[in-house]
């Protein structure tokens, strides 16, 4: 069985029906994914210096009561520890809705589950899987004013009908669309200014040996001060290239009437900031500067890159996943789906070593956590917290007041 045959073998079997109503006309929401803009390794670094960080991200299921967060080891966090699905790990398959989310505007997860049934009668889902999608066209409806639908044309052919409540759905740019990502109002990606930015930017890159081969080869013009013929005028043509030939100084003396005129050509000068100017746009699409795309970043410049693309990602994701995967019921309870990315690890040393004083005086990290953000391998005994004596916890220090105030009404009775 082929890759593509065993992906869509995870649907459930094609559920026909006649839709009363297609969003956006009964127009694909979207179609022809793909563009000539992926060919430019300008806007692949960008996506893919995007979907690099992200991959970093840990999924887990949680039980959120208050401030109080507690970590599940469930079907789901079991998932994402190593291995949402057969194909890929944790960090590929990440990395992959990224991608999709920025190439297409829109990106897709199918949780594959078996419902399981308890003995009182109550069911639960067992996730078995998730899955990124990647169909040819997208569209999102409603029939007979039931819950909304979602039918995926894929590139054999073949089309799949899903309940739209059952997915992931992350979205990439809005437009005036409420359903879909993409940044038009019909809820397609738009590229018109982006790929004249890359033409312009191709243009300039082709340019450039064009003009230094050009600058190269042509040195001057000849003027032959004769009337002869054509054959004469190419024989005289030669004699006098034989003679450049043949110089080892440079100095030509030749008998050949005429006239040479040097001619100077300079290679085209492009300036570094109009080179800027056009990669920027490009940067800009994506939110990341020249520092992220090139590794040499600062701890404030990721912080920057972390709340504009990295935390817009986690926010979507964890909003879209559990609403997906936990019911009313379990939403109300507490159940959530939370990424963690570690920020400690792109600070500086500097900022490190402040932050492993304040954790030894505060207890907020153990040794062992400490030693992680050094590349310095855990012990035995590390999972100690210290706090320094100076540091005395809230509770204590009112129930200190109480005695104390307790103590001075007292005093105060005896003396009466």
């Amino acid at each position: 069985m082929g890759l593509f045959n065993y992906l869509i073998s995870i649907f459930p079997p094609l559920k026909r029906a006649a839709y009363r109503s297609w969003y956006s006309n009964s127009r694909p929401i979207l179609s022809d994914f793909g563009s000539n803009i992926y060919l430019s390794d300008f806007v692949n670094n960008a996506i893919d210096r995007v979907a690099s960080e992200v991959s970093k991200i840990e999924v887990k299921s949680v039980v959120q009561n208050g401030n109080f967060v507690r970590i599940e080891n469930d079907d789901i966090t079991r998932l994402f520890r190593f291995k949402p699905n057969p194909l890929q790990t944790t960090s590929d398959f990440i990395s992959s809705v990224e991608w999709l989310r920025r190439k297409n505007g829109n990106a897709f997860i199918y949780p594959k589950y078996d419902s399981v049934k308890m003995p009182d009668g109550r069911t639960f889902k067992k996730f078995t899987a998730f899955y990124p999608l990647n169909p040819s066209a997208v569209y999102i409806g409603e029939i007979n004013g039931e819950p909304w639908e979602i039918r995926f044309d894929f590139n054999d052919g073949s089309s799949y009908v899903l309940p739209y409540a059952d997915l992931i759905h992350l979205r990439w740019r809005r437009g005036t669309n409420l359903t879909a990502g993409g940044g038009d109002d019909s809820g397609q990606i738009n590229n018109y200014d982006i790929t004249r930015t890359i033409n312009a930017l191709d243009k300039v890159i082709q340019g450039l040996p064009k003009s230094i081969e050009a600058s190269l080869q042509i040195k001057g013009v000849y003027s032959a001060k004769t009337l002869a013929d054509a054959s004469k005028l190419t024989k005289m043509i030669t004699d006098f290239e034989t003679h450049l030939h043949s110089t080892s100084s440079g100095i030509v003396a030749t008998d050949l009437a005429g006239e040479f005129t040097p001619v100077n050509v300079s290679p085209a000068n492009v300036p570094e900031t109009a080179l800027n100017f056009l990669k920027s746009i490009i940067r800009e699409r994506y939110g990341i500067s020249a520092a992220i795309i090139s590794g040499d970043y600062t701890g404030d410049q990721h912080s920057a890159f972390y709340q504009t693309v990295i935390e817009d990602f986690i926010v979507q994701f964890e909003q879209a996943a559990t609403a997906c995967l936990f019911s009313g019921r379990e939403q109300d309870v507490g159940h959530r789906i939370k990424c963690y990315y570690s920020k400690v690890n792109y600070m500086a040393t500097k900022d490190k070593l402040e932050l492993a004083n304040l954790a030894k005086e505060t207890g907020i990290m153990n040794l062992n956590e400490i030693n992680e953000m050094f590349g310095i391998q855990p012990f035995e005994d590390g999972d100690r917290r210290l706090q320094s004596l100076n540091y005395v916890s809230l509770k204590v220090i009112d129930e200190y007041q109480k005695s104390k105030s307790g103590a001075s009404a007292g005093g105060a009775e005896g003396e009466k």
